[in-house]
């Protein structure tokens, strides 16, 4: 599917292949993209940034943008007990923009406006899903809601305006060959050509090849 950097050599035993594998894993590649991508929009001017769900929002840290993994789901691709095992896999992605609400109405344009900054910003943008970082076959669904409320446990309550959005992405099929017992480690040609039945009276020829064992990971 793409060329993705991050990557490292792993073997279980001197018996198995090379297997190359992704550090970070393809959502958390996709959802780290995406917030760079974010970072670097003209409306976000300002904004602090996550990707830590676990994060406390406090007044200090509005106005406020996270960007995190909402969650990862893989489903069969093909019959299940058929081949090696290989996932369709789909990655949501959560959006929350938070703003202070000093006017309830003012902060609903100000969300829409965000909305559009988002969805403008990665869709119409044809490197965000064509570059060599990770790519995705299509994003299949999408769902917005504005949240009104207040930032708890603070003196003053101050109240505040959220953007949440949610995004699916389809990454594709991931797949996992299984490693291999009976490697070709070796290729030996020799030739063996005689003249009048004697082949000790030609020159032969002997070449040694050693194979290099390789098995991507990459979903198609």
């Amino acid at each position: 599917m793409s060329i993705i950097p991050f990557k490292r050599e792993v073997r279980l035993h001197g018996k198995t292949p090379h297997v190359r594998t992704t550090s970070p894993s393809y959502p958390i590649l996709l959802r780290d993209q995406i917030l760079q991508r974010v970072k670097v929009m003209s409306f976000f001017a300002g904004f602090n940034f996550t990707s830590n769900k676990a994060l406390q929002i406090t007044i200090n840290n509005i106005p406020f943008c996270g960007v995190y993994l909402i969650q990862e789901t893989m489903a069969p691709d093909g019959e299940p007990n058929t081949g090696e095992i290989r996932f369709r896999t789909m990655a949501r992605i959560g959006f929350s923009v938070i703003i202070v609400n000093n006017d309830s109405d003012a902060a609903e344009v100000t969300l829409d406006k965000a909305m559009q900054a988002l969805t403008n910003g990665l869709f119409r943008d044809q490197t965000f899903y064509n570059n060599s970082i990770v790519k995705f076959q299509g994003v299949t669904s999408g769902m917005r809601q504005h949240v009104f409320g207040a930032v708890p446990g603070q003196d003053n309550e101050t109240p505040i305006a959220e953007l949440r959005l949610e995004l699916t992405f389809d990454l594709g099929v991931i797949d996992y060959p299984p490693f291999t017992e009976d490697d070709l480690e070796v290729i030996h040609i020799q030739t063996n050509f005689p003249i009048h039945g004697d082949a000790s009276q030609v020159q032969q020829v002997v070449r040694q090849y050693d194979m290099e064992q390789t098995n991507d990971d990459e979903p198609n």
